[in-house]
């Protein structure tokens, strides 16, 4: 405080930093999630933790023990965000994709008859624990969790978007043979 009972800019800025790493460890804690038309949903650990749960276990690489993870069925938190699934999942959609990035940039894919059961009984899970308790900073706060997968290069640690993105991004055969016969 100044003398005359003000507060003065340092003090300001030291405040607005403060917030500033608060509202950054919050986020750290919650994935986005964007779907084909554009349209942003943001959820928290805690609402994961709210959803109907499923588990999986796959076995650690490195320890070669059996890990299981607790979360949310990729396919379900997609739901939120209306990308096509069951019976509307057919032409021009089933080439669209999911891409899932992590804090530390790595980004994997994954085709949406991959994750509809209607096509395939893969269980990609949205993990916020592991034998129930939270994931640490190194894995989480959430991971994506592919048991089907032989390698667990698509097994995202620290996920913090999950997105479908827009149809118009993705040529469509046509015009790859437009292009190739008449470039």
């Amino acid at each position: 405080m100044q003398k005359n009972g003000t507060t003065g800019p340092r003090a300001l800025a030291f405040v607005l930093l403060l917030c500033t790493i608060a509202a950054a460890q919050q986020e750290k804690g919650a994935i986005t999630m964007e779907g084909l038309d554009g349209t942003k949903t943001t959820f928290t650990v805690d609402q994961l933790r709210q959803m109907p749960q499923q588990s999986v276990s796959i076995v650690n690489p490195h320890t070669k023990a059996t890990d299981k993870y607790e979360g949310v069925l990729l396919a379900d938190l997609l739901a939120k965000v209306n990308t096509p699934s069951g019976d509307k999942l057919r032409g021009d959609e089933l080439r669209d994709y999911v891409e899932v990035a992590g804090r530390d940039g790595y980004k994997v894919i994954f085709a949406l008859p991959e994750l509809d059961s209607a096509f395939q009984d893969n269980k990609v899970l949205v993990a916020v624990s592991s034998d129930g308790k939270p994931l640490d900073e190194k894995q989480g706060p959430v991971r994506i969790v592919v048991p089907q997968d032989k390698r667990p290069a698509r097994s995202v640690q620290m996920v913090t978007t999950i997105a479908v993105p827009p149809r118009a991004l993705i040529p469509d055969r046509r015009s790859i043979l437009l292009d190739h016969y008449f470039g």
